[in-house]
């Protein structure tokens, strides 16, 4: 690769495309990102970083000592009456891995990002900046005010809607419906800190992961324990609400949340009085779609990053993370490419293996995790008694976890090593017959 610095395009200001300019503007490079957005805006949930992505930002110049956060204990798993069946600590994940495991809320990360972004005199974020159109070969972009802006290569980052992932793919590829509907909620927790049987949840910021018949909750502190962050994960089926389409995302606010409580009144108290609290939330249907057959175009000068390549749903906690992994491999692949089109085939190569693999363990616990009682959740729970590779959790395999946990994306491997896959349900007793990843 030449040594004089690129002139980096990268469409979309989320986490994604901040995490992409931090790295590549760490290596001198020149950035501009565009985001189509007026302005950022403080909404949105928690958001769990684990240590592969937290020592990548640390690296670039990210401090998360200026956010309020939580370091993670662990990942604890309860069935749907509240009887514990596994625990997977996290207390040695700063000594193993190098980094901390924090939960923090999404718009307070998108801020310290935007914050360390802004703090580089060679990176230029322009809000109210739509990208309505591409030339692969020059490479360009044109803006909705007519600008046409020109770079040595472009990274487009917008996200699982992305306006040019056919293009680059080859081929349409519409997201797929997973099955599911997310109800992202988040309550004040005070109210958790003055009930004896649920202040636990705050003042040991677990993530806990409540599985029940089609579906399940995970719960976890936010803010230094002002807030507690609650996912619900339903099936189509088994949610009460109103239906939603494809791709309407819907913010209930100030609504009755009779819809949870009918949904979960048979469930544990703990869970019962989480819904209870519910007031307003974010709702969509889960989407991911199988692996693309191509992330760069093939002029060799654009390609695609996070979301826009590799949606997954939220059961692995790793969407923003394996976009900061993307960001990594692509600033090492530019330092060791001999051209543009060799850095951005070897930042394909190495990464796509490893987003499909995990998209793929994403429909394996949705499967665990929502089966009704009877022999296959008797299965399941003898399995997670043991750490080993037929574990259905993913992390309750020390190896499985080491994998995810330990990789470092800022070094180019000629092996992408890939683990098995845990073992699923058998047909019959999955609530997703259909599944396709």
């Amino acid at each position: 690769m030449p040594t004089d610095p690129l002139n980096v395009l990268i469409v979309g200001a989320g986490i994604g495309g901040l995490q992409a300019a931090l790295a590549l503007a760490t290596d001198g490079h020149q950035i501009t990102v565009f985001e189509s957005a007026k302005a950022f805006e403080n909404v949105g949930a928690g958001i769990r970083v684990p240590p592969s992505s937290s020592r990548l930002s640390q690296a670039w110049g990210v401090d998360f000592s200026q956010v309020k956060q939580e370091v993670s204990r662990g990942n604890r798993f309860v069935d749907w009456k509240g009887k514990h069946l596994l625990d997977v600590p996290f207390f040695d994940v700063r000594d193993r891995y190098g980094a901390p495991y924090y939960f923090i809320h999404r718009a307070d990360l998108v801020n310290l990002l935007v914050k360390t972004a802004e703090q580089k005199p060679n990176v230029t974020i322009r809000l109210n900046s739509r990208v309505v159109s591409y030339n692969f070969e020059e490479p360009s972009l044109e803006l909705g005010s007519g600008e046409v802006v020109a770079g040595d290569v472009i990274i487009v980052a917008d996200g699982i809607k992305s306006s040019v992932r056919d293009v680059i793919n080859g081929r349409p590829l519409a997201p797929q419906d997973t099955g599911d509907v997310a109800y992202r909620i988040l309550v004040p927790a005070q109210p958790l800190l003055d009930d004896p049987n649920m202040a636990h949840l705050v003042k040991n910021p677990w993530a806990v992961h409540w599985m029940g018949p089609e579906g399940h909750a995970v719960g976890y502190p936010l803010r230094g324990g002002e807030l507690y962050n609650i996912i619900i994960d339903v099936t189509h089926a088994s949610d009460l609400g109103e239906p939603i389409s494809n791709d309407e995302q819907i913010w209930k606010s100030a609504r009755s949340n009779a819809e949870l409580v009918e949904r979960f009144k048979d469930w544990c108290p703990e869970v019962r009085r989480l819904c209870a609290m519910t007031g307003d939330y974010l709702k969509w249907k889960l989407a991911d779609f199988d692996q693309l057959d191509n992330w760069v175009h093939p002029s060799g000068k654009v390609a695609l990053l996070g979301d826009a390549c590799h949606p997954m749903m939220p059961y692995m906690a790793q969407g923003a993370a394996q976009a900061s992994e993307d960001a990594a491999t692509l600033a090492a692949a530019l330092r060791e490419g001999s051209s543009i089109p060799e850095a951005l085939k070897i930042y394909e190569s190495q990464r796509k293996p490893r987003t499909t693999y995990i998209a793929r363990n994403t429909r394996v616990l949705q499967d665990w995790l929502h089966v009704y009682d009877g022999p296959a959740r008797d299965a399941r729970d003898k399995m997670m008694q043991f750490d080993n590779e037929r574990n259905p959790i993913f992390w309750g395999c020390s190896a499985r976890k080491d994998w995810l946990f330990g990789h470092d994306a800022s070094q180019v491997h000629q092996d992408v090593r890939i683990p098995d896959l845990p073992p699923r349900p058998a047909k019959e007793a999955s609530v997703y017959p259909a599944a396709k990843l």
